[in-house]
């Protein structure tokens, strides 16, 4: 059914002059003229049936003209001339092939002479925009609060187009960013078809709780201790989820005079290492395809032990047994590594337990 609801006592008044893109609107009531104001929106009746042209208000004037001067000088009677001029932006139609209540941005018709223009306020406005998102009445929407056009209008987002875009939600302080971030939250764990992650990196939303929204922690030092779990709404972030180059900034120093060398050990032996954890347990379907990048565990344990039999390697020599190639070279670099471990603060990276390991795990 037509979204706009107008009766002609409740016109602004009638158009006066028209020309390619706007119109002059001859308002006969001096109360509505009051309550007009630059970039409103208005409605124009079209030439054409199913049809309503909007236009936004650009300017409003109100002029006094003389018609008769008394032999004293003094006025006998003035007249008015309130006049309001909107700038066509589209045409609303009642039905457009299948689809009821399309808006478009291009013009079908000009309003007549005479024909009745309506302010676009409170349902009829709330009905406009929220053609405009394409958002159905059955309630499955998101709303940001009111217009400031009208306090009585309903302001919807489209959740499709918002989140696969981008978006920016600015303002000074205590403008109420996160009243409406909040806001979004709260509404998105409603929809059937949305998921999100949020990081909230202050704890702002902790307060939220909705049966869509479920909150969880990165693991800290007493939760590694604890040993929490996700069940208990606690992270841990293993290690092998970490790039190849991300693992080296973390266990290679790039000023040690070893350094080409030990990053290039570490990505040949952690790729072994996840090469040994995908054979061992018959995943040979990722095994045609993975990278030293790919996000498969691998045990560090097998790794540590690589590494140290390559730093006391001894190899075949002329004269009997001699020192291998990378023989005490990596010294410094299992040593940085061996600290991370036994880090406190970095036990959400290696010390996740025995679950972290399952290659089911990420999925989870």
């Amino acid at each position: 059914m037509p979204i706009f609801n107008f009766r002609d006592e409740d016109a602004l008044g009638k158009v006066a002059s028209v020309d390619t893109t706007n119109v002059i609107v001859d308002v006969e009531n001096i109360d509505q003229l009051k309550r007009l104001q630059v970039n409103h929106l208005a409605v124009l009746q079209s030439s054409r049936p199913g049809q309503h042209l909007i236009g936004l208000i650009t300017q409003v004037t109100r002029k006094r003209g003389i018609e008769d001067i008394a032999n004293d000088g003094i006025s006998e009677q003035t007249s008015e001339l309130n006049l309001c001029k909107i700038a066509l932006i589209g045409t609303m139609l009642d039905r457009d092939g299948e689809r009821e209540n399309v808006f478009r941005r291009t013009l079908e018709s000009v309003p007549e002479i005479d024909a009745n223009c309506f302010s676009l306020e409170g349902e009829n406005l709330t009905g406009f925009m929220r053609t405009l998102s394409s958002i159905s009445a059955d309630g499955n929407a998101l709303t940001l609060g009111k217009y400031t056009l009208d306090e009585h209008a309903v302001a919807y987002l489209n959740g499709n187009k918002f989140f696969q875009r981008h978006a920016f939600i600015g303002g000074s302080t205590g403008s109420g960013k996160s009243w409406t971030t909040a806001k979004i939250i709260e509404q998105m764990a409603g929809l059937s078809t949305a998921n999100a992650i949020v990081f909230d990196l202050h704890g702002e939303y902790s307060p939220l709780v909705d049966p869509g929204i479920q909150h969880f922690k990165v693991a800290g030092p007493a939760d590694v201790e604890a040993k929490r779990t996700i069940d208990d709404g606690v992270l841990y972030l293993p290690y092998w989820l970490l790039s190849y180059e991300a693992l080296v900034s973390m266990f290679v120093d790039r000023s040690d005079q070893n350094a080409p060398n030990q990053a290039m050990i570490m990505a040949r032996e952690i790729n072994q290492a996840k090469q040994k954890y995908l054979e061992d347990g018959g995943q040979t379907d990722v095994l045609k395809h993975f990278t030293v990048d790919s996000p498969v565990p691998f045990k560090l344990d097998f790794l540590m032990g690589r590494l140290n039999d390559i730093n006391v390697e001894m190899v075949p020599g002329a004269r009997g047994e001699k020192q291998g190639d990378f023989n005490g070279k990596l010294s410094r670099m299992i040593s940085r590594l061996e600290n991370k471990i036994s880090d406190r603060r970095l036990g959400f990276m290696f010390n996740g337990g025995g679950d972290v390991l399952d290659f089911s795990w990420l999925g989870f």
